[in-house]
């Protein structure tokens, strides 16, 4: 609850997904290196809180930047679904023969998750960019409420529509 609020609060929310992430990479590692049972049980905390933080942030980013009821509808659909996968491939990932220590799980979710650390920069950058070029042709405040009824329809293909980020 505490980060929802504070990501809530602040407009580029960008560098609270990353934090969060950054805290799982961590608890991550923990739990891939130590021996130490108290390390990993810290680790996993870690993790864990790092992963579940984000659920509901990168959710809101995702209905956010999906203009029109339709999209917006099925692209959070396909969001959940694919996260849910997630538990579904877990037992391919985390092999008996592995344990305890399971290092190839660790190994693939450290990369699962440097991979969201790169794709939420790059979609940051090109979702600042696309609001520049919009802007550059006409400012959100310019718009009539006439303009803006005959364009809504279009979803975030609207002149008007402006992403999250």
């Amino acid at each position: 609850m505490p980060a929802s609020t504070v990501y809530h609060k602040f407009t580029n929310n960008i560098p609270h997904q990353i934090a969060f992430i950054a805290l799982s990479i961590i608890g991550l590692i923990m739990l891939r290196v130590s021996e130490n049972p108290h390390v990993k049980y810290a680790g996993a905390f870690l993790a864990v809180a790092g992963v579940y933080t984000n659920v509901p942030q990168a959710l809101a980013w995702n209905g956010n930047n999906l203009g029109g009821t339709t999209k917006r509808g099925v692209g959070m659909a396909m969001h959940i679904g694919f996260a849910n996968l997630g538990g579904a491939s877990s037992a391919f990932i985390f092999l008996p023969k592995d344990g305890p220590q399971y290092g190839q799980g660790h190994t693939i979710l450290l990369g699962l998750q440097a991979m969201s650390i790169s794709l939420a920069i790059i979609m940051t950058l090109f979702l600042r960019w696309e609001n520049k070029r919009r802007d550059s042709i006409k400012l959100v405040s310019e718009y009539t409420q006439e303009e803006m009824m005959a364009e809504r329809l279009k979803g975030d293909y609207a002149s008007f529509f402006r992403y999250t980020v």
